[in-house]
């Protein structure tokens, strides 16, 4: 099977995908710092903190990988982010229902929930690259 090239070429139109997911790393495991601090009174704040420490993990992951070159580090970020976006949605709704004065401290983790999935598209470029650099069928 073949991969064709990434369709991202570079990360916010002027960075290469590699240097863009190392700092889209570093911005990911700062949000998910946020992300452990937030909805002290939630119902499902074990779900979401749970979420938010395997994001911080996989995170680590994609920044590992983006120095070292590893598919798998990248992939593995890939399904965490997956699991982050669902779960850490579920826990933002219910804390918004919940909560009445809580806008102020779900707005930061709503952002970043969005900047997520943009950074989800980075790391899947990259991850394609990768494969495709790797792969011994192409002669480039």
């Amino acid at each position: 099977m073949k991969c064709r090239e990434p369709r991202l070429k570079s990360c916010c139109c002027c960075v290469n995908l590699r240097a863009g997911c190392s700092f889209l790393a570093v911005f990911e495991i700062c949000s998910s710092i946020l992300g452990l601090f937030a909805g002290e009174g939630a119902r499902l704040l074990v779900l979401g903190r749970a979420a938010y420490m395997m994001h911080f993990i996989g995170s680590i992951f994609l920044l590992i990988s983006s120095f070292l070159q590893i598919e798998v580090l990248v992939f593995i970020y890939l399904v965490t982010n997956i699991v982050h976006l669902i779960f850490s949605t579920a826990f933002i709704i219910d804390y918004g229902v919940s909560c009445g004065f809580c806008t102020l401290e779900a707005i930061p983790v709503v952002i970043t929930l969005l900047f997520s999935i943009y950074f989800w598209l980075v790391a899947f470029s990259y991850w394609r690259r990768l494969r495709w650099e790797n792969n011994p069928e192409n002669d480039d």
